[in-house]
C-alpha cells in the first residue's frame, strides 16, 4: 500500500509539490510570527538600552558615614557591597566628601575616591594615581586655577554652617600632591553611575571631582562623607536574555535593603536608588504592544495558509473522481479508500512541515537583520509548537477537503460532471464566520477597544465575511452574464463565465483572492499612515527641523548670541526647557516668541496660529532702561527715620548676558543727596532690574524715599510716568518729584522691590491645556513667576499635552536673581546656513548636541510599533503569494479536464479565437472581482479597526494623527499660504506638489532635498 502510494505521488509530481510547497508556508507563517516577535523583543531591549543614559542603568546604594551618622564605614563596607549582587552587573564603590582649600574660598571641591578609576580616565599631562597623598585634577580646573604635575594643594573637609550661610572648615588640613591632569574617556560610560560628573546639564559636571585613592580619601580628616556601591551594567547584562533575572535580583535586593517580611538584613540602614525599574517597564510596554500588533497579521496568514491547503486538496481530489470511483468499484474498503486518497496529501504536508520550520526561522531572520539588524541565526525552540499546531491544521484542511470525495457513492464518483449537492452546510459556516466578524468588531469598538481576543482578527473576519458575500453574488451572475453572452453569439466570454458559475471551487478562489487582496491593502494602509504619523510626532517632539543643544548658559547671553548670528530673526531662535521643581509641575517653554512662527514646527490642531501666540506672550511693555558706562548716581529723598538705618540697591544685568550687577549706595543721608556708585561690567550696557529699598531696624516701622532721578539711565519725568510695581499694593508711589517708595521693617531687615514698567507681571503664559490653580511655574533663579494664562493650545511643540510655553526674553526680565538655563536649546529652520554651529560657537555657545527630525523619526522607526506593524506588509506578500499560487494550482488542475473539452467543441465547429476567449474569461472576471472586493474589503476594515492599531508606546502627544493613507504626496509647508500672511516655511512635511516659492526666492525647499543657490539644502 506505500509503494502504491508513493507510486501516485511520483504520477503526479507537479501536485505533491504544490501541497508540500502550501504546508512549508503554512508551518513557515506559523513560526514566522513568533520568531519575528521574538526578534522584535530583542530589538526592543536594544533600542531602549541604547536610548537609556547611565542614570537610568544603574543601581546605587549609599549612605552617610562617620562619627554623627549611626552607621559606621566598617558596617557599610562590610554588608552593602555583598547585597549588591545583580546578575551581570559590576560593583563600583566611591566615598565622596567636600573640602575646602583648591577654588577660591568659600567654593568647594568634591574629594573623591572610586574604585578603578585610571582605566576610564585620559592623563593629559602627568600620570594616574598609584601612591597616597596623591591627587589628579581635571583639565578645567587646573587651567583655571594653574595647577598641574607637582602642584600641592591643601585641603580641609567642609560641612555647611546655617548660620554663616556658607561652608566651614570641618576638620584638620591635608596636603595632597597633583600628580596628574585628566579628561574622562567617556563621559556617559556606565562606569560613571548616577554620579552628576561630567554630565550635561548637572551641577556637578562643572565641578570636576578631585580623585584620590581609598588610603588617601580615609587619611583625610572629616567628619562624614557619602560611601556608595553602585551596580553597573556589564557587556550583556541588560540584553533580552537577562531582564528576567535582573528584575528578580532587583527585587531582592529590595526586599533586602527594606527589612521585609521576607527577612532583610542589617543592611536596612541604605538608601537604594535606581532608575532601572522605569526602563524595564518601558521594555515591558513595548513587547506587551508588539505582541498584540503582530498576530493582527500572522494569525490570518496562518489560517489562509490553511485555507489554500484545503483548496488545493479538494481540487486535487476532484480532479481524480473517476480514479477513487474505480478503486470503490473494486471493493477496497473504507480505510484503504482513505488512505489512498489522503496519503499523497498527508506525505506531503509531513515533508513539508519541517522545512517550514527552517525556511520560517531563516526568513524572519534574513528580514529582521535587513530591516533591524538581527542576531546570529538560531533554531528557537519557542517556535516548535506553533509549528505543530500548523502541521496538524494543514493535515485536517487536507483531510476535510477530501471528506466529500471520499465518502460520495460510487455512481456519484463515476459521473463526470458531479451532481449538485445540498449547500446548507457551507452556508451554515459562511453564516457564522459573517456572525464571528460582527461580533469581534463588536468586542473592538464597543466594549474593550484594543486589539486583544477576538477582536485581533477583526481586519481578516470583516474580509472574510465581505468576501464571502460578494461570493456569493458573484457565482449566479456570473451565470446570468453566461447565458446572456450565449444569447448574443459572444461564446468565448459565454463559456468562460458559465465554467466561472459551475467549476467547483469557484467561490473558494474567489474568497482567497479577494481575502489576500484586503489584506494587502490593510497592512499597506497601516504601513503608509504610521510612517506619517511617526513623521509628524517627530516634528513635533523636536520642535523644529534641527534643535541644537547647548552647555548650560546664561539666558541673556543665549538670546544675544542668536540675535547676532541671525539678526533678522530668519532662521534661527533661542529657546530653553524649565523643568519643574517638583513632578506635579509643569515643564516650561521658553523661547524667542518673534521667532516662533518662522522657526518652529506649529501644527493647526495645536490652536492658536503661532502669529496669534507670539502676541499673547509678549504684549506691549515699556522700553528698558538701559545703562551704558561704568557709574550709576542717584538723586535720593529720605526725609528721615528715628532709628534704623535706610539704602537703596540697583540691580543691573548685562545686555550680553552675564550675572546680575548689584550696588548699594550705602546708608542714605537725610534730605536730598546725590549718590554715586561704580558698576564695571555695564560699559557695554545693562538693563535696569530693579530697585530694593532695604530699611533696617529693631522692631517694625513703616519709613518711605522719593527717588528723584538717576541721570544716564532714568530721568524724572520717567519715573512720575507710573507703570512701577512694587513688592505688595502701596509700596510705590509716582508722582510729580518722582518714585516714592515705601519700607517696612519687621525684625533686623526687611527688603522692598521696585520693578520698572517694562517686567512683564504677571508673565504670560500659554499653556497645553488647562493650568490648575495648585501648580507653580518654576522660574529661572529662586523666586516662581506668577503665571498670566493668555491662552491655551492642545499640543505644545516638544513638550506635547502637558507644558507651558512663554517668552524667554520675558521670563529672563523678571529675574531677580539668576539666569543659567540647564537645557538652552537653539532651534534652526531646514535653510540654515552650512556654518551656523561655527558662527554660534564664535559667540561663546558649546554645542553639546545636534537633534534633526530625521534623526528623531529614526529613533521612532525603530520603536516597538513601527517594528511591528511592518510585520503587517510581511504577511500580506505572503498573503499574495498564497493566492497567486492558489490560482496557479486551479489553472493546472483545470487544464486537462478543460483541454479535452475545448477539443471536443473545436470538432464540433467552435473558433480557435473563441477558444482563447474562453481561457481568459474562465479566471479573468474572478481575478478582477476579487481585487475589487479585497479593495473594498480593506477600506472597510481600516475604517472599522485602522484606529485602534497601536501606532506608539506612549501618548504623551495628544496630536491630530493621519486617519487614512495619502494617495499622493502632501503639499508643503513651505508652499501653505496663512490668512492675511505672506507664504511661511514654517516645517516641511514630505514633497512639495508644485514649484516651491522658497526656491524662487533662493531659500530653498528642504522637501525637495535639492539645490537652491547652488548649494544643497539640508533635509
Amino acid at each position: 500500500m506505500i509503494a502504491l502510494v508513493f507510486a501516485m505521488l511520483a504520477a503526479r509530481k507537479a501536485q505533491a509539490v504544490a501541497v508540500l510547497l502550501l504546508s512549508l508556508f503554512a508551518t513557515g507563517a506559523a513560526v514566522a510570527g513568533p520568531t519575528y516577535l521574538g526578534a522584535v523583543d530583542r530589538a526592543v531591549v536594544r533600542t531602549e538600552v541604547g536610548e537609556s543614559d547611565r542614570m537610568e542603568q544603574t543601581i546605587s546604594v549609599s549612605a552617610f558615614v562617620g562619627d554623627r551618622e549611626a552607621v559606621t564605614a566598617q558596617g557599610f563596607d562590610s554588608v552593602v557591597p555583598r547585597t549588591l549582587d545583580v546578575d551581570g552587573f559590576e560593583a563600583v564603590y566611591s566615598t565622596t566628601y567636600l573640602v575646602l582649600g583648591v577654588e577660591p574660598d568659600p567654593a568647594v571641591s568634591w574629594l573623591v575616591f572610586r574604585s578603578d578609576v585610571c582605566p576610564h580616565l585620559r592623563m593629559v599631562a602627568g600620570r594616574c594615581l598609584m601612591a597616597a597623598g596623591e591627587t589628579v585634577v581635571g583639565e578645567s580646573t587646573a587651567r583655571r586655577l594653574g595647577l598641574g604635575p607637582g602642584s600641592t594643594v591643601t585641603v580641609t573637609a567642609a560641612t555647611y554652617s546655617e548660620m554663616a550661610r556658607r561652608f566651614v572648615p570641618a576638620g584638620a588640613p591635608a596636603q595632597l600632591a597633583v600628580v596628574g591632569v585628566y579628561q574622562p574617556l567617556d563621559a556617559a560610560a556606565v562606569y560613571w553611575g548616577r554620579t552628576g560628573y561630567f554630565a550635561l546639564g548637572s551641577p556637578d559636571s562643572e565641578r570636576e571631582p578631585l580623585f584620590v585613592n581609598r588610603q588617601s580619601a580615609d587619611g583625610v580628616d572629616h567628619p562624614q562623607d557619602m560611601r556608595t556601591v553602585e551596580g553597573v551594567p556589564g557587556p550583556g547584562a541588560l540584553d533580552a536574555d537577562h531582564l528576567d533575572e535582573v528584575r528578580a535580583d532587583l527585587a531582592d535586593l529590595r526586599e533586602e535593603l527594606t527589612g521585609g517580611s521576607g527577612g532583610g538584613s542589617s543592611a536596612f540602614f541604605a538608601q537604594l536608588t535606581t532608575e532601572l525599574d522605569g526602563l524595564l517597564d518601558r521594555v515591558d510596554r513595548a513587547q506587551a504592544l508588539a505582541r498584540r500588533v503582530v498576530p493582527v497579521a500572522a494569525v490570518p496568514l496562518v489560517g489562509l495558509c490553511w485555507f489554500v491547503i484545503f483548496l488545493a486538496v479538494a481540487y486535487g481530489t476532484a480532479g481524480r473522481r473517476h480514479e477513487l470511483g474505480l478503486v470503490a468499484l473494486r471493493g477496497a474498503r473504507r480505510p484503504v479508500r482513505w488512505w489512498l486518497g489522503a496519503g499523497e496529501s498527508t506525505l506531503a504536508i509531513l515533508a513539508g512541515a519541517p522545512l517550514g520550520y527552517l525556511a520560517g526561522t531563516l526568513a524572519v531572520w534574513l528580514v529582521a537583520r535587513a530591516r533591524f539588524g538581527g542576531g546570529e541565526l538560531a533554531l528557537s525552540g519557542d517556535a516548535l509548537p506553533y509549528a505543530a499546531l500548523a502541521a496538524a491544521g494543514a493535515l485536517l484542511a487536507a483531510l476535510l477537503a477530501q471528506r466529500q470525495q471520499l465518502a460520495s457513492p460510487v455512481a456519484e464518483l463515476l459521473r463526470r460532471v458531479p451532481a449538485r449537492t445540498a449547500t446548507w452546510r457551507t452556508t451554515a459556516l459562511e453564516a457564522i464566520a459573517v456572525a464571528l466578524a460582527v461580533v469581534a468588531v463588536f468586542q473592538l469598538r464597543g466594549f474593550e477597544g484594543e486589539l486583544v481576543g477576538l477582536s485581533l482578527l477583526v481586519p481578516s473576519l470583516v474580509a472574510v465575511a465581505i468576501a464571502l458575500v460578494a461570493a456569493r453574488l458573484l457565482m449566479p451572475l456570473a451565470g446570468r452574464l453566461g447565458a446572456r453572452a450565449l444569447r448574443r453569439g459572444r461564446l468565448g466570454p459565454a463559456l468562460g463565465a458559465l465554467h466561472v458559475s459551475r467549476r467547483p471551487g469557484s467561490h473558494r478562489l474567489f474568497v482567497l483572492l479577494a481575502v489576500a487582496v484586503s489584506l494587502l491593502g490593510f497592512a499597506a494602509m497601516a504601513v503608509d499612515v504610521a510612517s506619517r504619523s511617526r513623521a509628524e510626532r517627530a516634528s513635533v517632539e523636536t520642535g523644529a527641523d534641527r534643535v541644537l543643544t547647548v552647555l548650560p548658559v546664561d539666558a541673556g547671553k543665549l538670546l544675544a548670541a542668536v540675535r547676532e548670528v541671525d539678526p533678522d530673526g530668519r532662521y534661527a531662535m533661542a529657546a530653553a526647557v524649565v523643568p519643574p521643581a517638583t513632578p506635579a509641575g509643569r515643564p516650561m517653554l521658553a523661547v524667542d516668541s518673534t521667532r516662533l512662527e518662522r522657526v518652529a514646527v506649529w501644527r493647526p490642531e495645536f490652536g492658536p496660529s503661532p502669529g496669534e501666540v507670539t502676541r499673547l506672550l509678549r504684549p506691549a511693555t515699556a522700553e528698558p532702561y538701559v545703562l551704558r558706562g561704568t557709574r550709576v548716581t542717584a538723586v535720593l529723598d529720605n526725609p528721615g527715620q528715628p532709628e534704623g538705618q535706610l539704602r537703596l540697591a540697583v540691580s543691573l544685568r548685562p545686555l550680553d548676558g552675564g550675572a546680575t550687577v548689584r550696588m548699594t549706595f550705602g546708608v542714605l543721608d537725610r534730605g536730598v543727596h546725590t549718590y554715586t556708585a561704580e558698576v564695571g561690567p555695564c560699559a557695554a550696557g545693562c538693563r535696569l532690574l530693579g530697585f530694593d529699598a532695604i530699611y533696617a531696624r529693631s522692631g517694625s516701622e513703616k519709613t518711605s524715599m522719593v527717588i528723584r532721578e538717576l541721570p544716564g539711565l532714568v530721568s524724572t519725568e520717567q519715573l512720575a510716568a507710573g507703570g512701577w510695581k512694587g513688592t505688595s499694593a502701596g509700596d510705590v508711589t509716582a508722582g510729580p518729584e518722582g518714585l516714592a517708595v515705601s519700607a517696612t521693617a519687621t525684625g533686623a531687615r526687611q527688603e522692598t522691590w521696585v520693578l520698572p514698567p517694562d517686567v512683564p507681571t504677571p508673565l504670560p503664559v500659554v499653556t497645553a491645556g488647562a493650568l490648575p490653580d495648585s501648580v507653580a511655574l518654576t522660574g529661572l533663579d529662586a523666586d516662581r513667576p506668577v503665571p498670566l494664562v493668555a491662552g491655551e493650545a492642545t499640543t505644545l511643540p516638544r513638550l506635547g499635552a502637558r507644558g507651558v510655553l512663554t517668552d524667554l526674553e520675558y521670563l529672563e526680565r523678571q529675574a531677580l536673581g539668576g539666569t543659567r538655563l540647564t537645557q538652552p536649546q537653539v532651534w534652526l529652520r531646514p535653510d540654515a546656513p552650512p556654518g551656523v554651529t561655527g558662527r554660534l560657537a564664535e559667540q561663546g555657545l558649546v554645542i553639546a548636541d545636534d537633534d534633526t527630525v530625521a534623526g528623531a523619526r529614526a529613533l521612532l522607526d525603530e520603536r516597538a510599533p513601527a517594528l511591528a506593524i511592518w510585520f503587517h506588509l510581511l504577511a500580506a506578500g505572503f498573503a499574495v503569494l498564497l493566492g497567486l499560487g492558489g490560482l496557479a494550482l486551479m489553472a493546472a488542475v483545470d487544464r486537462r479536464r478543460t483541454t479535452e473539452d475545448m477539443r471536443a467543441l473545436r470538432l464540433q465547429g467552435l473558433p480557435a479565437r473563441a477558444v482563447g476567449r474562453a481561457a481568459l474569461w474562465s479566471y479573468l472576471p474572478v481575478v478582477v472581482a476579487a481585487l475589487v472586493t479585497g479593495a473594498v474589503a480593506a477600506v472597510v476594515a481600516w475604517w472599522l479597526a485602522g484606529g485602534y492599531l497601536p501606532v506608539f508606546v506612549d501618548d504623551s502627544l495628544v496630536l491630530e494623527l493621519p486617519r487614512w493613507p495619502s494617495p499622493r504626496p502632501r503639499r508643503c509647508r513651505h508652499c501653505s499660504p496663512r490668512s492675511g500672511s505672506p507664504r511661511r516655511p514654517w516645517a516641511c512635511r514630505w514633497h512639495c506638489a508644485g514649484p516651491c516659492p522658497d526656491l524662487l526666492r533662493g531659500e530653498g525647499c528642504a522637501a525637495l532635498g535639492g539645490f537652491a543657490g547652488g548649494s544643497r539644502v539640508r533635509d
